[in-house]
């Protein structure tokens, strides 16, 4: 079972009792103490926080954060099974928590920057519409890529931040600089890939060999960061990756969009592989219903 990040932890509230006032002799009942909320939008109190409940839960890393503007949760792995510390009313402890452990990656949270929540959340309301309810957490959804992402209630779209606390940038396939960055978030410094596919309109994947004779795949959304997942394997030739070159996708698409055949702006879609199994691989896209091969070099050898 995979933690669903979408499951929100136990919600908790921090506070620190207030100082009395008004303590000098009276007839009148003094007032009851109310606790003080600590505001974890201020810089660095959310930080201090996380760093007091791993600290107290005994662990260096954690497997899920999640911050609100009024509360802190750290769960951590003890032995195999996660447990959880908050910060409530003014102390911190271990709380009940039902979540699960499938191998799940555990995080330094030394290598994300959250010192300003508040900024964060203004960025994230800025980019989603909304700031109601925000929440930040991080934790690994799929593969071992951790993220760090502000999520609303009512559920708007949760928005993603790099982990030196700069927004995921929005990707456009449909432009050159998209489907380079695309190529570069999910080949990576691989020298080997089974496959690489653009979709104008959704996302760039790779393939590339796993363990175990399977087929990884890492998928870079165009408003999500990207997510890694494993299936059998792909029965591909590995060729260089090296080979692709962005600015030959594009030039292809404008020759085909620039046709009788094919409007401008129309949608496509690539996928560069070697299943004919020939010297070097081929780049198969399609608009609509028209399929164009071409080679590495963009020459069209086939429609």
């Amino acid at each position: 079972m995979v933690i669903n990040r979408r499951r929100t932890l136990t919600a908790v509230c921090g506070g620190l009792l207030a100082l009395l006032v008004g303590c000098t002799p009276t007839t009148t009942p003094s007032a009851s103490p109310s606790p003080a909320t600590l505001d974890f939008t201020a810089p660095g109190v959310a930080k201090a926080m996380v760093t007091r409940l791993l600290t107290e839960a005994g662990s260096e890393k954690a497997l899920m954060v999640t911050i609100t503007a009024a509360s802190v949760q750290v769960t951590v792995l003890d032995g195999e099974k996660p447990t959880t510390w908050a910060y409530r009313e003014g102390k911190s402890a271990e709380v009940a928590s039902d979540l699960q452990w499938v191998d799940q990656a555990t995080f330094d949270v030394a290598k994300f920057n959250f010192a300003d929540v508040g900024a964060m959340f203004r960025a994230a309301a800025g980019q989603s519409g909304s700031a109601a309810n925000q929440t930040l957490s991080i934790v690994d959804p799929s593969g071992g890529d951790v993220v760090m992402s502000v999520s609303t209630q009512p559920e708007t779209r949760p928005v993603f931040f790099n982990p030196d606390g700069s927004l995921t940038p929005i990707l456009d396939f449909d432009t050159l600089a998209g489907i380079s960055s695309g190529i570069k978030d999910t080949v990576g410094s691989r020298a080997l890939v089974y496959s690489v596919t653009v979709i104008s309109d959704q996302s760039v994947s790779a393939e590339f060999p796993g363990a175990n004779a399977t087929t990884v795949r890492r998928t870079r959304g165009a408003k999500v960061p990207t997510v890694t997942t494993a299936r059998a394997s792909a029965g591909l030739r590995q060729f260089a990756a090296g080979r692709l070159n962005p600015a030959t996708i594009w030039r292809v698409v404008n020759q085909v969009r620039g046709s009788q055949e094919v409007a401008n702006g129309s949608k496509w879609s690539v996928t560069i592989d070697n299943r004919e199994k020939l010297a070097l691989p081929r780049m198969y896209f399609a608009f609509g219903f028209k399929v164009v091969v071409a080679d590495l070099d963009g020459n069209i050898i086939g429609e």
